[in-house]
């Protein structure tokens, strides 16, 4: 007779269902579906996202921005290095020596700018294939403090 607390009597099939697992694989789909209308743009939709966000808010420290995108800070600072070697960001130091403050450049303005419209795009056809309640969803995903 299994004990409840028997590893085997456990319903692995429950896992099927993971909620996380759902929605990482959407969010793959759906970057790939941005990068594939963002291709002949020349970026990526992670690099239009952080430019983008920069271009609306204005220079500040890598932990904001990393907030504001909802990313690691290592992460970030991954992308922003690609992003300063084509001269797209500048990172200098803050006024506290400790944190670093990120700026869209020249050049990363005319890229926004020649992007958008890829990016434009793209977000109507995602928002298409969403539909009014799948964009209401993430929207509510996102408002929610999860963690």
């Amino acid at each position: 007779m299994k004990q409840p607390n028997d590893p085997d009597a456990a319903d692995y099939m429950a896992a099927a269902g993971c909620f996380c697992l759902a929605s990482r694989q959407a969010a793959r789909k759906i970057t790939r579906l941005y990068d594939s209308y963002m291709q002949e743009s020349g970026i990526r939709v992670t690099q239009f996202t952080i430019l983008s966000q920069l271009m609306l808010r204005g220079e500040m420290p890598i932990g904001k921005l990393a907030g504001i995108l909802g990313m690691e800070r290592t992460t970030l600072t991954r992308n922003l290095t690609v992003l300063e070697q084509q001269k797209w960001i500048s990172i200098k130091p803050g006024d506290d020596p400790r944190a670093r403050m990120i700026g869209i450049s020249g050049q990363g303005r005319s890229v926004v700018r020649r992007s958008f419209p890829f990016w434009s795009k793209a977000q109507a056809h995602i928002g298409k294939l969403l539909g009014a309640d799948g964009q209401a969803a993430l929207k509510l995903l996102d408002s929610r403090n999860l963690g």
